[in-house]
């Protein structure tokens, strides 16, 4: 990977980029991008009916019409094309849990410099699983997953009659979604129980309650139930450290039947040539949240299935194409 020339102006602009990044977080935070996606309204309607100030709220206006996050005749303001589904909280396609997960971890990436310094988390939020802080966590997961899960189906081989364990699945969108995908597949999430209240909402509202199991626990510590035909582990490794990779890869190995798959969905690093750089960036996320977490490389991912006793393993790239995201890929002898 060569280094580009930048010049003075690039440079300014990324030193500032976080301006822009902060105006969309304060207009869902705000409760202007939710107002918004009912229709348009004036700086002054807005400000009166959410509480604000009147010159705040007009500058934030002004900014995010500079952004084209807005547009609007005359006085009026409205959320440009494409958003109004996006912005909005109550839309099937909402993004506001995600944008409000992002606002969540501003202050901590402020402090970067101190993690880098010390090789240790500086995270200062609290994690009960009913703050708000958490549950735009877990909304921000199955809003990912929404978008994931009809991309990713098609590629697991998925049957009528298989088992399937969402290992660590949060609120199960992927294991609900590949249920849906395929009838006849038994899915069950396993997680933690903060986890199933958010689980129960999702299954109820896409009509499937009872049709996916959810087994309450730890999977550092309990026994993850099986046989499976398919372990699903998506995003999970980059929270923990090699050691604890290992260990989950190994019980995961050891939950699936002969001939079953373990499949990993992960941020894949590559250390050679972080272009694009977001899984690079994401790896400095888990630097300032986590312990031990990190991003990996494929070789890294498959090195876990190796040892673990499983074969075929395979990196089947980024998915889509030009995503961040790919998935790994072993089978149990």
């Amino acid at each position: 990977m060569e280094a580009r020339t930048w010049n003075a102006d690039e440079v300014i602009r990324l030193a500032n980029g976080y301006w822009g990044v902060f105006a969309l977080q304060a207009l869902a935070a705000t409760g202007l991008a939710a107002r918004l996606a009912k229709g348009p309204a004036t700086a002054n309607a807005l400000a009166a009916s959410l509480g604000l100030d009147p010159k705040g709220a007009d500058m934030l206006l002004v900014a995010c019409k500079g952004l084209g996050l807005l547009g609007g005749r005359g006085d009026g303001y409205a959320l440009a094309p494409g958003l109004e589904q996006l912005l909005d909280p109550d839309s099937p396609d909402s993004l506001h849990n995600y944008i409000m997960h992002m606002h969540d971890m501003a202050p901590d990436w402020a402090r970067l410099p101190q993690a880098v310094a010390s090789g240790r988390p500086v995270a200062q939020r609290g994690g009960q699983h009913d703050s708000p802080a958490r549950r735009h966590f877990y909304g921000a997961m199955a809003e990912l997953a929404r978008m994931r899960a009809p991309l990713v189906a098609p590629s697991l081989g998925l049957r009528p009659g298989m088992r399937l364990l969402d290992l660590g699945g949060g609120p199960g969108i992927y294991a609900l979604s590949f249920t849906r995908f395929q009838p006849g597949l038994a899915a069950t999430v396993f997680d933690l129980p903060g986890a199933e209240p958010h689980f129960r909402r999702e299954a109820k509202s896409r009509g499937l309650e009872g049709k996916v199991g959810y087994i309450v626990g730890d999977y550092n510590n309990d026994d993850l139930g099986g046989p499976y035909d398919v372990v699903w582990l998506s995003q999970v490794l980059h929270g923990v450290g090699p050691a604890v990779c290992r260990k989950l890869v190994g019980k995961a190995a050891q939950a699936l039947a002969p001939g079953g798959a373990l499949w990993v969905q992960e941020f894949v690093l590559d250390r050679r040539n972080p272009s694009p750089p977001f899984a690079a960036l994401f790896a400095l996320n888990m630097l300032i949240n986590t312990e031990g977490g990190r991003g990996y490389t494929a070789e890294e991912i498959s090195q876990f299935m190796i040892e673990a006793g499983l074969g075929q393993c395979e990196y089947s790239g980024p998915l889509p194409p030009g995503s961040p995201v790919g998935l790994v890929r072993g089978v149990k002898p």
